[in-house]
């Protein structure tokens, strides 16, 4: 393929929205795609991507080994103690990332050709970095999007000045109720129109000035489902685009009482079974004369679509490599995705499962490109990408389920089968 200076320009692409490319074919027949799409691909070196074909759409994959984004972990100290929080197990030290380790990755990040984010979140809150407005300001330096996740307690005036004058592009923030005793009971420590207030006042000086678009993350669980009616409306009152909606992760049997997904996983059993007929529907109004019958099929139908559109979550594969993503921890570790940047415990029908933590490589004594491109990190993607492992989610036969060792597959560790966010289960900003 060979590059071809765009036949019209457009601004950024905004994640999530649709961006059409023009395209021709050469005289010999060569496909000639341009310049930006090509960097978009990571077909700078001499890795492949996917070309897939299904139902008359062909579906253009970037190369996996194409760095796009870094999710980087100011701290993993937070100000509130949340019900739902993982780190109520942890029995590690908690700490800050040092400006001198920031730096240094910052440094490296020059030699990453097609990245295009970086989001700052992790299990802390990246607000109580003392030094978090100066490191979104160093990585807008480098021409690429900035975002962060944050529980909103910390955005004073000043917070907001910063972020502004630093060019953050989006803040996610959690909420994890639209009703005020519900959201404190679940964030132990935080207030909720606090919270509410100082989102509206970031609205107002984004109006003013450079925009941030604004997210909210949602942790859903039996005691807040009623809530998720009413997240539109606090959508437009904070003035938030999107609502990122994830189920809660167990870290304990009572969080295991709160999910709501339990059926869901184990429908996954019977999915491609022989004889599963498919169903496509037309578009129908979802009201009291259509509800039982739309709620039967939603409820075990797994080969449903909506106008030849699936509507089935795709499960048994890894949202963050393929969207070629790495996670740099507070203390300079380099970890493939947020469910093993740290160690925690999961319950999952009563089973107790420990997750070991797997890092590639510290930026404090090599470099992030090194260790990228290392043999291990490639065959680790090229493996999840694979995703031939037990699942282990829907089974418990064997004490293998214990942890994310090995499984009965033949895979050593990390054993990526359970994984809650592979499944579909958990996701993040």
């Amino acid at each position: 393929m060979r590059e071809l200076e765009e036949i019209r320009r457009d601004r950024t692409p905004i994640p999530g929205k649709s961006r059409v490319h023009q395209v021709r074919l050469g005289d010999n027949g060569d496909l000639i795609l341009p310049s930006s799409l090509l960097k978009k691909l990571g077909t700078a070196g001499k890795d492949r991507f996917d070309i897939v074909e299904n139902r008359g759409f062909v579906e253009v994959r970037p190369s996996l080994h194409a760095l796009a984004r870094v999710y980087i972990e100011p701290t993993s100290r937070c100000n509130l103690a949340c019900k739902t929080c993982i780190r109520n197990t942890w029995d590690e030290p908690l700490g800050d990332m040092s400006m001198k380790t920031f730096d240094r990755l910052v440094s490296q990040l020059h030699g990453f050709p097609h990245l295009e984010s970086v989001m700052f979140g992790g299990f802390g809150e990246p607000t109580a970095h003392p030094d978090i407005l100066v490191m979104i300001g160093k990585v807008k330096a480098l021409g690429v999007r900035a975002e962060m996740t944050t529980n909103g307690t910390l955005l004073d005036e000043p917070t907001i000045d910063g972020l502004l004058q630093n060019r953050l592009d989006r803040l996610w923030v959690s909420f994890d109720g639209a009703d005020e005793a519900r959201f404190e009971s679940i964030r132990k420590g935080a207030w909720f129109m606090g919270v509410v207030e100082s989102l509206k006042l970031l609205r107002r000086k984004s109006a003013r000035r450079r925009k941030i678009d604004i997210g909210i993350a949602y942790v859903v669980m039996k005691s807040n489902i009623d809530d998720l009616k009413a997240m539109d409306e606090l959508a437009r009152r904070i003035g938030a685009d999107r609502i990122m909606v994830s189920n809660v992760l167990s870290y304990s049997p009572d969080m295991e009482k709160e999910m709501l997904c339990q059926l869901t996983l184990t429908t996954d059993t019977f999915t491609f079974a022989p004889g599963k007929i498919e169903m496509s529907l037309p578009r129908l109004d979802v009201s009291p004369a259509t509800r039982e019958a739309l709620f039967s099929l939603l409820q075990g139908f797994q080969n449903l679509s909506l106008m030849e559109n699936k509507i089935r979550v795709p499960s048994q594969q890894c949202r963050f490599i393929q969207d070629r993503t790495t996670f740099i921890r507070w203390d300079g570790r380099v970890s493939p995705c947020m469910g093993l940047l740290h160690p925690y415990k999961t319950y999952l029908y009563g089973n107790e499962r420990k997750i070991r933590d797997y890092t590639l490589g510290d930026i404090r004594r090599s470099t992030l490109p090194k260790i990228w491109n290392s043999k291990e990190y490639k065959a680790f993607r090229e493996r999840v990408r694979a995703f031939e492992f037990s699942p282990c989610h829907i089974c418990g036969g064997c004490t293998l389920v214990e942890s994310n060792e090995e499984d009965c597959y033949g895979n050593t560790f990390p054993a990526c089968g359970a994984c809650l966010w592979a499944q579909g289960i958990i996701q993040c900003p």
